[in-house]
């Protein structure tokens, strides 16, 4: 059996391949049940956000990539040729030491960040309600949540990183000098418009519109922070005020297109427009950066700004690395011990077999045995099963901690004349 993680991030493809391979809640449950159609795969979870989707399975061998890869495509539309070659992928401890840098923020466009956590958290939680998690990526991700927050809590990793809500904001201020008096339009109400309007008033902006499709959620979150709700059919109204827009929802196509930014800049006299997209699939139609006057941004053009304060986290992420060392050591430690449970069962079913086998004889050749010598005897050689077993079996397990494992198991079986094939049926491995 083989642990894997196939995916592509903010380090290997842009901004417009991954809105492409970008599966949302909505699609989430066909997209497990499509991986799990994939007769090899037990066990698989998706990790979509804007920067990452990775899939995380847990299936018969390495030759299983191929048809994961191929099912993402297929149910994204998209040609594997299309995004072979920004794809990665770990296996083994190389998956597990990968998940624990996503959970623990190591991984992130922004080294620390804390909503990463949350996200793993989710999709976990998710993929586990739905049925499509078992014993090995629940012990993944129930240890990945806890190296997240052990990261976080035993070194400064998290402490004054921007997120990409303020990665947005210090761009906005490249820009225009200061925010004083500015208005802002944030459209979305998730937890990155929550830290953009955050940094923005901190930094002294003025009106603050806060548009989105369900309007109470807009008003609940315009409230807290003392701005404007609006109703999503006065989209085009609000555009036309304001001098910022940062763009976060979970639309699936663009919702701010080239004629609605146009007709806004007309009524603007063309005042300064600043966008900045942070969702993906992304909210604004690109060719909006054609439009004169009009500075759009999206969620790769934050790396730079980004790279800028990232150097002095660097020791801590190398703190948080070695917290991450020690937890894959221990969890492939366990993991490793899941080869030896269709060996060791397999030995015992041989050897029960063969006292069965011998006690069945015995009763042929002396039917009047009473039944009270018979159950002595069926003690005795159950006694004696165990204790040939003992030895050998703390051994296959203490085999599964060595660097030649793999042959030191095959000899076992050899030996002994089992295989454990027979018994996979139970076992998660």
């Amino acid at each position: 059996m083989h642990l894997v993680v196939i995916g592509l991030n903010h380090k290997t493809a842009p901004v417009e391949l991954r809105e492409r391979l970008s599966i949302g809640k909505a699609q989430y449950c066909d997209a497990l049940s499509a991986l799990k159609a994939i007769n090899t795969v037990r066990e698989c979870v998706i990790l979509s956000t804007c920067n990452r989707t990775e899939v995380y399975a847990y299936a018969s061998s390495r030759a299983d990539d191929a048809a994961i890869i191929k099912c993402i495509g297929e149910f994204c539309d998209v040609n594997p040729d299309a995004f072979a070659s920004h794809l990665y992928s770990h296996a083994g401890h190389k998956a597990v030491e990968h998940m624990f840098c996503v959970s623990a923020g190591i991984d992130s466009m922004v080294v620390g960040e804390a909503q990463i956590l949350g996200q793993v958290k989710d999709a976990y939680a998710a993929a586990r309600r739905l049925g499509f998690t078992g014993p090995v990526l629940n012990a993944l991700f129930q240890q990945a949540i806890a190296v997240g927050k052990k990261a976080r809590t035993e070194t400064d990793i998290g402490r004054g990183a921007f997120s990409v809500g303020s990665a947005a904001v210090h761009l906005a201020k490249s820009i225009f000098g200061n925010l004083m008096g500015r208005t802002i339009l944030i459209v979305g109400v998730g937890k990155m418009a929550e830290l953009a309007i955050t940094h923005l008033t901190s930094c002294g902006a003025g009106i603050v519109l806060v548009a989105n499709r369900t309007y109470e959620k807009a008003v609940d979150l315009a409230l807290q922070f003392g701005g404007q709700p609006v109703r999503f059919e006065d989209l085009a109204s609000a555009l036309e005020m304001a001098d910022i827009v940062i763009a976060s929802t979970g639309a699936s196509k663009p919702i701010l297109t080239c004629e609605m930014v146009s007709a806004a800049m007309c009524e603007r006299r063309s005042r300064p427009m600043f966008l900045i997209d942070i969702a993906v699939p992304r909210d604004i139609e690109p060719k909006v950066q054609d439009i004169e006057s009009v500075f759009l941004y999206n969620i790769d053009d934050l790396q730079a700004a980004v790279e800028a304060d990232e150097s002095g986290r660097q020791a801590e992420a190398a703190r948080a690395q070695a917290i991450v060392r020690q937890e894959v050591e221990e969890f492939m430690r366990w993991f490793r011990t899941l080869d030896a449970v269709p060996i060791i069962t397999a030995l015992r079913k041989k050897f029960e077999n063969i006292r069965s086998s011998e006690l069945d004889k015995l009763k042929r050749k002396l039917p009047d045995l009473a039944p009270e010598r018979l159950e002595a005897i069926n003690a005795a050689t159950r006694s004696i099963v165990n204790r040939i077993c003992h030895r050998p079996m703390i051994r296959i397990k203490e085999y599964t901690a060595d660097d030649s494992a793999s042959a030191k198991l095959e000899t076992a079986c050899d030996i002994f004349g089992i295989d454990p094939a027979d018994n996979c049926e139970n076992n998660p491995k």
